[in-house]
């Protein structure tokens, strides 16, 4: 069974707390992680759809072309 040794702890020498109401000042380069992250993920979607439409509108002219040359 683990045993709690006394010796090893250590007394709290800053006893006071912080007020968690206080507004914190940053700059526009440091934001909340909440909306980085959002922000991350819209803009990987946003390059998916991109390239999605690329990819669809090279296939589409490969088989346009493709039809008409055959004719």
């Amino acid at each position: 069974m683990l045993q709690i040794n006394p010796k090893k702890f250590k007394e709290i020498k800053n006893k006071t707390i912080p007020n968690p109401l206080r507004p914190r000042f940053r700059s526009k380069a440091q934001a909340n992680i909440y909306f980085l992250s959002k922000r991350k993920v819209s803009g990987e979607k946003k390059n998916l759809i991109i390239k999605r439409v690329k990819l669809a509108t090279l296939l589409t002219t490969v088989l346009v072309g493709g039809y008409l040359l055959s004719n």
